[in-house]
């Protein structure tokens, strides 16, 4: 799966509705050197999970403020991780291809029990 731009208010609503697919968005800058370090591991990362539901996404804060302002995003580049329409991570500053799978799979409704699910039940 490629990553997509956010450029509407009705994707954002599409994707914080209750029950909403599991994605991760990206708020960025072009003048964030540290988010331009990141866009090439940000694609790799989608390139390792294009076989999993999570969606990949990147909203431009500059193009973009008010979406970006809805979720009141304050340092760049700011990677969100959200699913059922819940923000359940936020991970700020650039991070690389490893970490950015790790955050996608948290959210992964496709992966395997962890080990205490699998040791214990629930």
């Amino acid at each position: 799966m490629s990553v997509k731009d956010l450029t509407t208010r009705e994707e954002i609503e599409a994707i914080m509705q209750p029950g909403g697919p599991p994605v991760l968005i990206d708020f960025w800058a072009g003048w964030c050197g540290p988010c331009r370090m990141m866009a090439p591991q940000y694609e790799e990362a989608a390139r390792q999970m294009a076989d999993s539901p999570v969606a990949f996404y990147k909203l431009d804060t500059e193009t973009y403020p008010a979406l970006a302002q809805a979720f009141n995003v304050r340092s760049l580049p700011t990677v969100m991780a959200i699913q059922d329409g819940q923000i359940q991570e936020v991970s700020i500053g650039a991070k690389n291809a490893a970490n950015l799978v790790s955050l996608a799979q948290r959210i992964n409704p496709d992966r395997p029990p962890g080990f205490f699910k699998r040791l214990f039940g629930g």
